[in-house]
């Protein structure tokens, strides 16, 4: 399932930047996040204008009944690896989820996220990603739920965005 997530700010593109490659962003968007138990930052390296960062979440959300035999509570837990590179205003990101490495060839997300400058002093960012379960069944109610869900996470982000980029 390919999907896309525009955001547009009323904040130019160097101190929404700024805010992307802030270590304090994964702090901000906690708060902001009321399914996830815990977001934590595990590695955060800006090296020659370009941030590797490593993000671990664990989300807090009901398992469906008819999932339970099947899920387990440290299933909900992911990293999401991203590289962001300055002077091209993009990154690439994936995401890798906290199961066992046979069941790894069930699930993947990656995609990217690109800024550009608008009219007078705005900012889009646009999130472009795939996301594939290749589980039979569940496949397409199940995509659809994890989409809505990595929609609510682009959202918050935004608003976290918006708020250390006011800041500056």
């Amino acid at each position: 399932m390919d999907f896309a997530i525009e955001h547009e700010f009323d904040i130019p593109l160097d101190a929404l930047e700024l805010a992307v490659i802030s270590p304090t962003l994964v702090h901000t968007l906690r708060k902001r996040l009321p399914n996830i138990e815990a977001l934590d930052e595990r590695e955060h390296s800006l090296v020659d204008g370009k941030l590797d960062r490593v993000w671990v979440y664990r989300a807090n959300v009901p398992i469906p009944s008819f999932a339970r035999a099947y899920v387990t509570r440290e299933m909900l837990a992911w990293d999401e690896r991203s590289s962001y590179d300055i002077p091209r205003h993009t990154s690439e990101w994936t995401i890798e989820p906290h199961v066992k490495p046979e069941w790894r060839k069930y699930f993947s997300a990656s995609g990217s996220y690109t800024l550009t400058s608008l009219d007078s002093g705005r900012t889009k960012r646009l999130v472009a990603g795939k996301l594939e379960l290749r589980v039979p069944l569940v496949r397409q109610v199940a995509e659809k739920l994890i989409l809505s869900e990595v929609k609510k996470m682009f959202e918050a982000e935004a608003e976290a965005l918006r708020d250390l980029a006011n800041l500056a």
